[in-house]
C-alpha cells in the first residue's frame, strides 16, 4: 500500500514545486537570450551577451531578496520578459525561426500575465466564486437544528472569505424563502467593514423587520463594524430587544470598540442597565477591546445611583476588571483596584464586585483584608475577607479577627447573610451546618434555611462571653421569622 503523505510533508512538497516553477519561469528570458547568443553566426554579438549578463544579474538579485518571494510574480514576469524582448529585438537581426519563436514567447507570455493580473484585480474571479458559493448555499438541504451553528458551516466560512470585494452575492440570499439560508448569508457578513452605498441600510431593514430572533441577531452581528454614527445609534436600539439572543448580539456588536463609539451609545447603554425587565441578563459581556477609561468612569458613576442600574453597572465593571486581570496581569491595576475597594466613598455595589474579582485573582493582601473586616463594611465584603483569610493567611491576629467577624455575621438578623455565612463556615472550618456538599444554597423561606440559620446562630454563641439571654432569644426569633 502506498504511504499517505502527512499534511506537513504535503505542504513542504507543494512549496518546493512552487519554488521550482517560479524560478524556472523567471529564468526563461535568460535562457532564450543565452541560446540566441550561442546561435548567432558571428558568435560574439556583444548586445546579446550584454543582455544575457544583465538578465542573470537581475535574476540573482531577485532570488537573493527574500521579500520578493512573498510578492506576486506578475510584475516580475512582465518586467523580465519585456526587457529580454528589447535586448533580442535590437541585438539579433538574424531572420530565422528561432528569432521569431523567442520574440513570440517574450511577447505573448507577459501579455497573458498582464491580462490575468488585470482580470484578477478587477475582482471578477472572486465575484464568480462568491456567486457560486452563494448558489451552493441556497441549494443546501441539510441544515443544523440550531441556527447559531450555521455560522460554523464550511460553506459559510468559504463564502465569508470570498466576499472581500462585494457583499452583493450574500445580500441576494436575504430574499430566500428558507430561514436557514438567510441566517447563513448574514453569518457570512458578520462584522463586515466595507459596505457599498445602501447595503448596510438593507441589512438594517432586515434586522428591524424580521420576526425570528435568530435572523435579527445575525443581522445585528453583520453590522457590528459600522463607522456611521446614525446607523450605530439605530443599532443600539437592539439592546432593548425582547429576545435575549438579540440583546447579546447587540452588546457584542456595539461594545467591542468603545474607543470610538462610547459617546454614540452611552445613553442607550445606560437605559438598558436601568431597565428592571433585563436585570437577569447580568453584566454586559463582549469580546474585542476592553472598555475605555471614559466608559469605566461612566459605569462607576452609575454604580452610585439607586435601582437596577447600580447592580448591573457594578457587574459589568466586575466582568471588565476580571478580564483585564486575566489578559493583562498588572500590579498597578491590582493596586488601583485595592485602593478603590478600601475607599469608603466607592459605591458599595462596586466594592463588592472588586472584592470578588481580587479574591478570584488572589490579589487581596493583609492590610486590605484587615480593612475589609471592619464592621462598617457591607456584610458580603466582610464575608469575602473572612473566607480569604481562612484560606490564605497564617497571621493569628487576622485569623482571630476573621473568626470574630464570622460570629458577628452569623448573628445578623438576615437569613440570606446567615446562609452565606453558614456556607463559609462549613466549607472552611469543617463544621456541619446541614448544607449539601456542592449544592446551591436552599431558598430563603424554606424550612431547611430556617434550620441552618438556627444552627449558625448556635455556632456563633459557642465560646462567646455571656450575653443577655432574653435579648438573644428575641433576636433569634426575629431571624427565624425571616
Amino acid at each position: 500500500m502506498r504511504p499517505i503523505l502527512s499534511t506537513a510533508t504535503g505542504e513542504r512538497l507543494r512549496s518546493v514545486i512552487l519554488t521550482v516553477w517560479r524560478t524556472g519561469f523567471l529564468l526563461v528570458p535568460t535562457g532564450l537570450l543565452l541560446i540566441a547568443s550561442l546561435r548567432h553566426p558571428s558568435g560574439n554579438n556583444a548586445m546579446l551577451w550584454m543582455g544575457t549578463a544583465f538578465q542573470i544579474i537581475v535574476c540573482v538579485l531577485a532570488f537573493a531578496n527574500r521579500a520578493s518571494w512573498g510578492q506576486p510574480i506578475g510584475p516580475s514576469v512582465v518586467t523580465l520578459y519585456l526587457i529580454a524582448l528589447t535586448w533580442l529585438w535590437f541585438g539579433d537581426f538574424v531572420d530565422d525561426w528561432y528569432n521569431h519563436f523567442a520574440k513570440s514567447i517574450l511577447l505573448v507570455i507577459p501579455l497573458a500575465v498582464f491580462g490575468y493580473q488585470t482580470l484578477y484585480e478587477s475582482g471578477a474571479p472572486a465575484m464568480r466564486r462568491a456567486n457560486a458559493l452563494a448558489q451552493r448555499l441556497a441549494q443546501r438541504q441539510d441544515w443544523p437544528s440550531d441556527l447559531q451553528a450555521c455560522r460554523t458551516l464550511t460553506e459559510v466560512k468559504a463564502l465569508r472569505a470570498a466576499l472581500s470585494l462585494d457583499a452583493a452575492p450574500a445580500l441576494a440570499l436575504l430574499q430566500h424563502p428558507r430561514l436557514e439560508v438567510r441566517v447563513a448569508a448574514l453569518a457570512a457578513l458578520e462584522f463586515r467593514k466595507d459596505w457599498r452605498p445602501g447595503q448596510a441600510e438593507l441589512v438594517m431593514q432586515v434586522a428591524q423587520r424580521a420576526e425570528q430572533p435568530a435572523l435579527r441577531a445575525a443581522a445585528v452581528t453583520a453590522l457590528g463594524n459600522l463607522d456611521d454614527r446614525p446607523l450605530v445609534e439605530t443599532l443600539a436600539q437592539f439592546l432593548h430587544d425582547t429576545s435575549r439572543e438579540v440583546r447579546k448580539a447587540a452588546t457584542e456588536a456595539l461594545l467591542w470598540d468603545t474607543e470610538r463609539r462610547w459617546s454614540w451609545i452611552r445613553y442607550a447603554v445606560r437605559r438598558i442597565l436601568a431597565d428592571p425587565l433585563f436585570l437577569n441578563d447580568g453584566p454586559l459581556l463582549h469580546d474585542g477591546q476592553l472598555l475605555t477609561s471614559e466608559a469605566v468612569k461612566d459605569l462607576t458613576a452609575w454604580c452610585a445611583e439607586k435601582g437596577v442600574i447600580s447592580a448591573r453597572a457594578g457587574m459589568t465593571l466586575g466582568a471588565h476588571f476580571n478580564r483585564a486581570l486575566n489578559e493583562q496581569p498588572d500590579a498597578k491595576l491590582a493596586r488601583n483596584l485595592r485602593g478603590q475597594l478600601g475607599d469608603p466613598h466607592t459605591p458599595a455595589i462596586l466594592r463588592l464586585e472588586l472584592a470578588r474579582v481580587l479574591q478570584y485573582h488572589q490579589e487581596l493582601d493583609g492590610p486590605t483584608l484587615e480593612k475589609m473586616l471592619d464592621p462598617a463594611n457591607p456584610a458580603p465584603i466582610r464575608l469575602i475577607s473572612c473566607e480569604t483569610i481562612l484560606i490564605d493567611q497564617s497571621d493569628t491576629r487576622l485569623r482571630n479577627g476573621a473568626m470574630t467577624a464570622l460570629r458577628d455575621l452569623a448573628r445578623l438578623p438576615n437569613r440570606e447573610i446567615a446562609l452565606a455565612t453558614a456556607d463559609v463556615i462549613q466549607r472552611r472550618l469543617g463544621v456541619d451546618l446541614g448544607l449539601g456538599l456542592g449544592q446551591p444554597l436552599p431558598p430563603i423561606q424554606s424550612k431547611q434555611a430556617a434550620e441552618i440559620t438556627r444552627r449558625v446562630m448556635h455556632w456563633a454563641s459557642q465560646n462567646e462571653p455571656a450575653e443577655d439571654e432574653d435579648e438573644r432569644k428575641l433576636e433569634d426569633s426575629r431571624v427565624l421569622a425571616g
